[in-house]
């Protein structure tokens, strides 16, 4: 697979508890991306909401495009409701729902990934099983972080601020 897509088994919302599967997520705008991946909850009563700069320097964007359809499992809406699973799956700040949900999702259907509203800016994502990613997806050539030209005002639409180094 030629992406430059990180993905690995890890702990993340719909990560596999058996490690059978690795998913790549995606985020629909910059400050989602910023947010879900960097951000998380580390400001939660905090005034000051600064991030260092080395805390950003190492990350890097790129912009997906599917070459065919995704099968997703939307959850944004009454999709939890209606499959009789906990809104704790794509919702709540612990991930042992999600990602219980996710792996009898993966075993059962042949579906392509979850598409779920972010916990954090109630913006649209996206988590796709590697079954799919080089399948259905190209990715652009990934950029710096810094380098993306809405950096800041991405930061701004989530009130954080980036610290220099010294």
């Amino acid at each position: 697979m030629t992406t430059p897509l990180g993905m690995g088994f890890g702990h993340t919302r719909f990560s596999s508890p058996a490690q059978k599967f690795r998913l790549v997520y995606i985020a629909r705008d910059l400050a989602t991306a910023i947010a879900e991946t960097i951000v998380r909850d580390r400001f939660e009563g905090a005034s000051k909401r600064v991030l260092d700069d080395s805390e950003i320097e190492e990350w890097a964007v790129a912009e997906l495009t599917a070459t065919d359809p995704l099968l997703v499992i939307d959850l944004r809406t009454t999709g939890l409701l209606r499959l009789g699973v906990s809104t704790d799956a794509a919702r709540g700040k612990a991930h042992t729902e999600g990602r219980l949900f996710s792996q009898a999702l993966y075993d059962a259907f042949a579906v392509d990934g979850i598409l779920y509203s972010s916990r954090l800016t109630a913006s649209e994502c996206l988590a796709v099983y590697d079954r799919a990613v080089s399948a259905k997806l190209v990715s652009s050539s990934a950029l710096n972080l810094v380098r993306q030209s809405n950096l800041v005002s991405a930061l701004q639409s989530i009130d954080i601020r980036v610290r220099r180094g010294r």
